[in-house]
């Protein structure tokens, strides 16, 4: 058995989900300039969630606009170990401690919001151990892959090897990428597509906490389903390499093209897909879990 979470069907939403103000220390723009850049042509996102470092940036006067369904949210803890709160209505946490990330999350989750590990692997391989992930609970994914971490070139911007040690060791949890944008040149180059019923806050929500979503940093999808034991994705407009990957990140299939399938066995305990485009850039699905 399969549990798919893209068979409801929908439309696609594109949205990032880690994004800095001046209300940063390290943020270079006003809300008004982020919220325009993502608004721009050929950007054209239709979700952003405002994420400044241990401050809640207050959206309220901004909620109105239908075209940028926007979130409030935070970037947790001064250094090691930061985690974004997405969807939250009050921050009240001491940035320096790192040793209260249960209580943290439990409090995000208590207003309705979800957590987020950042850039796993941003500064060093250990930034988050896997150990230390392991013992954690109510988060819901980490940050696969970090644009701001591939600009700075400190640290690895893509962390699906833990996502896969994570997920191999029993952790249902999602991928997703992510701008972490400061500056203008960190903008629109990772996002999470969401497959929604209709473009409100409400339901961006219950696709994401279901993983109706693939993330990407560059690649599109225009279709990705299940029927019985295969696993179908289609690439949208782009040829592309299609890997799909299972437990312990064991390479199960590898093809070319526009269309990607893979039969499941019933051994796999997940199934997640990779799309890479002549360039290096990726897609990424959220697993399918075997059964």
């Amino acid at each position: 058995m399969i549990k798919s979470n893209y068979n409801e069907g929908g439309i696609w939403l594109k949205g990032n989900l880690h994004t800095h103000t001046v209300n940063s220390p390290c943020g270079h723009y006003t809300i008004e300039t982020v919220i325009d850049m993502y608004k721009a042509y050929k950007m054209k996102y239709d979700f952003l969630a405002i994420t400044d470092h241990f401050f809640l940036t207050d959206l309220a006067r901004y909620m109105e606009d239908s075209s940028l369904i926007l979130f409030q949210g935070t970037e947790y803890k001064k250094g090691d170990f930061q985690t974004l709160g997405i969807n939250i209505k009050k921050y009240d946490d001491d940035e320096n401690n790192i040793d209260n990330h249960n209580e943290v999350f439990l409090d995000v989750k208590s207003q309705g919001g979800f957590n987020i590990i950042c850039h796993p692997h941003a500064f060093r391989d250990d930034y988050w151990p896997f150990e230390r992930l392991m013992q954690l609970e109510n988060y819901i994914g980490i940050e696969i892959f970090n644009n701001n971490v591939k600009h700075d070139n400190k640290g690895r911007a893509v962390a699906t090897d833990l996502w896969d040690k994570l997920l191999s060791s029993g952790k249902k949890i999602f991928g997703f990428a992510n701008d972490d944008m400061h500056v203008f040149s960190r903008a629109g180059g990772a996002f999470n597509m969401v497959l929604a019923k209709e473009k409100t806050r409400e339901q961006i929500l219950a696709s994401i906490f279901k993983g109706a979503f693939y993330c990407s940093s560059g690649v599109f999808i225009e279709n990705i389903k299940n029927e019985g034991s295969l696993i179908e994705v289609k690439a949208s407009k782009l040829p592309v390499s299609f890997r799909f990957i299972g437990k312990h990140g064991r390479i199960l299939k590898e093809c070319e093209g526009f269309v990607g399938s893979y039969e499941c066995k019933g051994d796999e305990a997940y199934v997640r897909v990779e799309l890479i485009r002549e360039d290096g850039a990726k897609a990424w699905t959220q697993p399918f879990w075997i059964s």
